[in-house]
């Protein structure tokens, strides 16, 4: 299979690396469009269920303070007490029983109740206060048999009587009971009576068993769901369904929304992914064309050309006219080499390798190849629009970093440097959201001492690289302070975290008198910095230790010398 790679021409190879990117970006629009509508069901679901669970945690207030109130009744409320106790029939105990009953009635207004009850087994009384228009005999006999029955449980349940849905409660205390009944479509109206759009709500039994607000009871043919959603044919309409459980008894919330308007965002990304489609196509055909003759064309002219200066034709040139500005750099340059090439010299050539080699070396060791991926990575991942300000915040301090690091200048002054550190914590924090703390202390009068490019930024990069943990804060701490002797002003710059600190081995290391030694490779960050330091102020000294009850620090102690009297030194 390679060989046969290898004997395709140009043009072919090109063309079918064109149609393998075509038909992935194709299948990778499909994919984007499964994973586009699987997650936008779950942003839907997500925001239904937030709402849901607003609308559950109402629900349970109201029937919560429904309860309190009957237990207020029944412990502080001295007409029940003498209902129980006092003599039946007489004129205080029907004066009781009228009290008990307008308070009731007052507290029909304040809560979502249709009524209050309360029954005395002892004599057979019954009271049913409320607020139901019209309201039947046999609601009254059902709620009379209900209340007189044997005792219920003690959470809130469903009844349906004579074709309508209740919430029922019943409590018993010193021998009588007390009892609240709110109909389920009062409930769910005091919730989504906004002005706004109707929103579908059930009280939802353990069955699966739906009462709403103005429709008669349904059953679904699936068990309740939990942590999920759910598209069904619900009377012959395709519903979004979303389901919470409720604190108060054995039911459920459920919201129901037409799967038309999730269809509806789903109809507008599919346009989008249509129109994306097409414009791709369109470019793919366009970029063939320009392939063909910009880049194919010049690259077969030249492979002709190398062919004879191969075989020792050094007097063939190439026109460079109608090439693009690269290939007539490139075909210039070839004429230039084929005219220039009997006078190269094989050790000149070896001394510009061996310079271009170094200079490739220097550059690396002033970038890290894997913080440059994960930016480039995070880039990527917020190439989303949504997140579009924060990628192009991501992009400008990646180019602020990389302008600054590839710099040949041999000192900067101490703020441009501290700046460099802050860019850097601000390009990571978007990698490490939350968990990166930087707190730099410089004096102003300090800022514009001399230091060497990135004197602070490695030691800052080793911390972020080695002791960030998700979810906890990493402190980062940059203190500069001075002290003066008799010849000079010093500045002593003090970097620690409240990281895991140094490893024994590594401080036994560190702080060897012998380190570090020349030709030393290992962490050529910190030796680097170390060895540029003492080239520009020899007496530099650079100490390493854990901080009691923190993480690593390292301090460094030099001259002070303002930046232009250090530049002027230089040159």
């Amino acid at each position: 299979m390679k060989k046969k790679l290898q004997q395709l021409s140009v043009n072919t190879y090109t063309l079918f690396l064109l149609f393998a990117v075509l038909l992935f970006f194709l299948a990778l629009i499909a994919f984007n469009n499964h994973r586009a509508v699987s997650v936008l069901l779950d942003h839907v679901y997500h925001n239904t269920q937030d709402t849901v669970v607003l609308y559950e945690k109402q629900i349970d207030t109201e029937l919560d303070r429904m309860e309190t109130f009957l237990y207020t009744v029944a412990i502080d409320n001295a007409d029940y007490t003498n209902l129980i106790y006092g003599d039946f029939g007489s004129t205080s105990w029907y004066s009781c029983l009228y009290h008990l009953n307008k308070d009731f009635t007052s507290a029909l207004s304040v809560y979502t109740a249709d009524g209050f009850l309360f029954y005395l087994p002892e004599n057979d009384t019954f009271l049913f206060s409320n607020q139901i228009a019209n309201i039947s005999v046999v609601l009254q006999n059902t709620l009379r048999k209900e209340i007189s029955g044997e005792e219920k449980s003690r959470d809130w349940e469903i009844m349906e009587i004579n074709g309508s849905c209740y919430l029922i409660r019943f409590i018993n205390i010193g021998g009588a009971r007390l009892g609240a009944l709110v109909g389920i479509p009062s409930l769910i109206g005091s919730l989504t009576d906004t002005g706004s759009e109707r929103v579908d709500l059930y009280v939802t039994t353990p069955e699966n068993r739906l009462y709403g607000l103005d429709t008669g009871p349904v059953t679904l043919d699936f068990e309740v769901l939990t942590d999920t959603y759910a598209i069904k044919n619900i009377d012959g309409r395709k519903m979004f369904l979303v389901q919470q459980p409720l604190s108060n008894g054995a039911l459920y919330l459920t919201r129901m929304l037409p799967y038309s308007e999730v269809q509806a965002l789903n109809a507008a990304l599919n346009r989008d992914v249509l129109i994306t489609t097409v414009l791709f196509l369109l470019i793919c055909f366009s970029l063939v064309f320009f392939v063909k003759k910009q880049i194919i064309r010049p690259v077969t002219n030249l492979t002709k050309a190398l062919e004879e200066v191969s075989e020792g034709n050094l007097e063939n040139h190439i026109s460079i006219s109608g090439q693009l500005k690269e290939y007539r750099q490139m075909s210039k340059t070839f004429n230039e080499m084929v005219t220039e090439i009997k006078d190269l010299k094989i050790d000149v050539y070896e001394e510009k390798l061996q310079y271009q080699h170094l200079e490739n070396q220097y550059l690396k060791q002033q970038v890290t190849p894997h913080f440059m991926i994960n930016c480039l990575n995070t880039a990527y991942q917020l190439s989303e629009p949504e997140h579009l300000e924060l990628s192009r915040s991501m992009l400008m301090d990646l180019s602020r970093h990389l302008r600054y690091t590839l710099s040949s200048g041999q000192t900067v002054p101490l703020y441009e440097d501290l700046q460099l550190v802050k860019n850097y914590v601000e390009m990571s924090e978007i990698r490490y959201p939350g968990c990166l703390a930087l707190y730099a202390n410089c004096p102003d009068a300090f800022r514009q001492a001399t230091v060497v490019p990135l004197l602070i930024l490695n030691f800052i990069e080793n911390t972020i690289k080695y002791e960030v943990v998700m979810g906890k804060v990493l402190e980062m701490h940059i203190d500069v302070t001075s002290y003066e002797t008799e010849e000079e002003i010093r500045l002593h710059i003090c970097i620690w975290d409240n990281g895991r600190g140094f490893s024994p081995k590594m401080l036994e290391r560190i702080t060897a008198p012998s380190y570090p030694e020349p030709g030393d490779t290992s962490h050529i960050g910190m030796t680097n910095v170390i060895f540029r330091m003492r080239h520009i102020f020899p007496d530099t000294r650079f100490s390493f230790c854990n901080r009691p009850g923190k993480g690593a620090q390292i301090d460094m102690e030099f001259p002070y010398q303002p930046y232009g009297d250090a530049a002027r030194q230089s040159l």
